[in-house]
């Protein structure tokens, strides 16, 4: 069962009617979401006279009780009173007392709480009514309590908040409007990994229609809020708020992670008035030798002392800038307008010199990642239904940026082949974070209209990685101007033309290592439009030297055992996405006006012109450095497998497969393993 966030596995409902009771049994297998796995929940009892007998329990993965809460509901003239087991409260595994004389009882007459007093070691839950009579004060009183004891029901790898409850809870006037004064303090109050410090809390509604606040955070942070929330005649608020300190180096866990590394730290003063949908906030957020790592691209960036201002026309950026680590600098200013947070109008400005905005890894993002440096002039206007982003960039020197294909056929041991290739010492990949065909072509920002001029420098780096698996990958370099927009529908469209003035392919032949081709210059890369629907047209070239003997067929011709320059042409067309792979075999110019020279290209000629042969000699050269005879392997020119009918993205599959081939031809009946494998990267 899937709702919203949350998986539920294999549930089962058992209600029976014995021993003159209603016997129920509710169990869930596993409940799941981003926050909270549970294992083995568990609801049963019986119902009998006007009693309902509640046992709940919760398991961890090994079905041993996590967590027990057992009770028993009665029906007293008109009130339900509920009173704990105290045999078998477990919470966190250990097992907590309880007052036999426990309940908490509410209905017509009012509510009443009577020794509902929880302990375990020195912690203290008690909930209790100052005097017998019903609707008399109640007080909530917390000793030690540590809130791990509750948080960690959800079977997570850390508890998600934590620290030492102390305090008290005081709520009177149950029958008008109830007031109530808490004063708490929660002493190493811990976010997942991240302390945050001392936190204590006033609160009360002693005043009509508004509750008083007075919130202190002290330690590795330090803050302070005070004021007033009203609830009529509307909701507002009345609030000073002081930041004295947030340690940038303590908020990993509070960023989910995005932001590492942190130093320096964050202070500023802040009034917040007015309606709760509309509120005036005025002041100013300092940064204060700030530094920080934004995980997702990776890059370090420091701030040095600046502030960014909340005024009555906005947030003002003041020419606030940001450095990278190489001390390249990207400068914001202007201002973002609003009056209520609701209604938004940009008006800013964003330069950028040669900014080194990207340092990811495939470890950060197997799809995009890399070194990209920037230099751009970025300018955002319109509202927030609306953003107008206009934006002039270059890729500059330096940039090595890394694009991974989607992997459509992951594994060639489906191909049940004698030989595989394989590189054991690869971590596995599995393919799933592989950017799909269709994610770049629609925005997940809807209403933005963004127009961008983009210029590649010739020394910047473009790596596409045409098969994870293998290690197949293209390297060029090249000059481009592109042009790209995204409409307000979230539409991307992607133009303009990239033409190579130098690059590789390296092809992968493991265990024998890498094959460089080499791309020759004017080819192209070509967008008209979706940004995944690029045109390929890529020549690259591989020069191996090679003795055309076995290439003719002539044992007894000695001059055909001296080595030739031979050059093998990878060509790559049509989609960038799935490209065709072809190959052709020439002699080197220079070498074809000898007597062996025109033999061996007038035989290279023919092999041209056959798919399967040719690509046993393409296996033959780049695998052993040689060409191979026709006798031994007659069988091959039937044997199927041509680029043709296989949509190949990656070189490497297809000498996966002539070596399949070739091995079984050799040896009839005889299971071969060379120990290969397609390689996982």
């Amino acid at each position: 069962i899937v709702y919203g966030d949350y998986n539920v596995d294999s549930v089962n409902l058992a209600v029976n009617n014995a021993n003159q009771k209603l016997n129920y049994g509710l169990t869930v297998r596993t409940i799941q979401s981003s926050s909270i796995v549970l294992f083995n929940t568990e609801v049963s009892g019986s119902a009998a006279n006007n009693q309902l007998d509640l046992n709940i329990f919760l398991r961890d993965r090994q079905r041993k009780d996590k967590y027990v809460i057992a009770g028993l509901f009665k029906s007293i003239n008109k009130d339900f009173r509920f009173s704990l087991d105290p045999n078998k409260l477990l919470l966190d595994y250990q097992k907590w007392s309880v007052a036999p004389e426990n309940y908490i009882q509410f209905g017509q007459s009012g509510i009443l709480a009577n020794q509902f007093n929880l302990s375990q070691g020195s912690q203290l839950l008690s909930i209790n009514s100052t005097s017998n009579t019903p609707n008399s004060p109640l007080r909530v009183e917390f000793k030690n309590f540590e809130i791990e004891t509750l948080t960690k029901f959800a079977e997570t790898d850390t508890a998600m908040v934590g620290g030492v409850i102390n305090g008290m809870v005081d709520v009177k006037d149950l029958v008008s409007t109830p007031k109530f004064e808490a004063n708490l303090n929660i002493s190493k109050l811990r976010y997942q990994k991240d302390e945050l410090g001392d936190l204590s809390l006033l609160v009360n509604n002693n005043t009509n229609n508004a509750f008083e606040v007075d919130v202190k955070l002290k330690g590795v942070h330090e803050l302070r809020a005070s004021g007033y929330y009203y609830t009529a005649p509307q909701s507002a608020l009345d609030l000073a708020i002081n930041i004295d300190k947030i340690d940038l180096k303590e908020i990993e866990s509070v960023s989910m992670g995005q932001i590492r590394e942190g130093k320096g730290t964050l202070t500023g003063q802040f009034s917040v008035k007015g309606e709760l949908t509309a509120p005036k906030v005025l002041g100013a957020l300092k940064f204060n030798d700030a530094g920080f790592n934004v995980a997702y691209v990776n890059s370090y960036f420091t701030i040095p002392t600046q502030e960014i201002v909340l005024n009555n026309q906005g947030v003002q950026f003041n020419d606030f800038t940001l450095i990278d680590s190489l001390g390249k600098k990207a400068i914001i200013d202007g201002n973002i307008f609003t009056t209520d947070f609701k209604n938004i109008r940009f008006g800013l400005d964003i330069k950028t010199n040669n900014f080194r905005a990207i340092n990811s890894t495939a470890a950060d993002n197997d799809m995009i990642y890399g070194t990209v440096y920037l230099t751009s002039n970025i300018k955002v206007r319109g509202d927030l239904n609306q953003p107008d982003v206009n934006m002039n960039v270059k890729v500059d020197k330096g940039t090595k940026f890394f694009y991974a294909l989607p992997i459509n056929d992951p594994s060639v041991i489906e191909q049940e082949g004698i030989v595989e290739f394989i590189d054991k010492d690869a971590p596995p990949f599995n393919g799933q974070k592989s950017l799909k065909t269709d994610s770049v072509s629609k925005s997940p920002i809807k209403g933005i209209n963004l127009v961008a001029a983009i210029t590649i420098d010739p020394d910047a780096e473009l790596n596409v990685v045409v098969d994870p698996q293998n290690g197949d990958q293209l390297n060029i370099k090249g000059e481009a101007n592109l042009n790209a927009t995204i409409d307000p529908s979230g539409k991307v469209s992607l133009t303009g033309r990239y033409e190579v003035i130098d690059g590789s392919y390296s092809l992968t032949v493991a265990p024998l290592g890498k094959r460089p081709f080499k791309i020759v210059k004017g080819s192209t890369i070509i967008w008209t439009g979706e940004p995944t629907a690029a045109t390929v047209n890529l020549t690259a070239l591989y020069e191996v030297m090679a003795a055309p003997i076995d290439l003719l067929n002539e044992p007894d011709n000695i001059p055909a055992k001296t080595k030739m320059p031979f050059q093998v042409y990878l060509y790559m067309k049509d989609e960038l996405l799935k490209p065709t792979i072809s190959f052709k075999i020439d002699l080197a110019e220079n070498d074809r006006n000898t007597a062996i020279g025109s033999l061996a290209q007038a035989r290279l000629n023919n092999i041209n012109r056959d798919e399967n042969e040719l690509n046993k000699q393409v296996f033959a050269l780049l695998a052993l450095n040689r060409f191979i005879a026709n006798n031994p392997f007659q069988s091959l020119a039937g044997g199927g497998g041509g680029v043709s009918t296989w949509a190949r993205s990656s070189v490497s599959k297809l000498l996966t497969e002539q070596l399949n081939n070739l091995a079984s031809d050799l040896i009839q009946g005889v299971e071969l393993n060379f120990g290969v494998n397609s390689s996982e990267d």
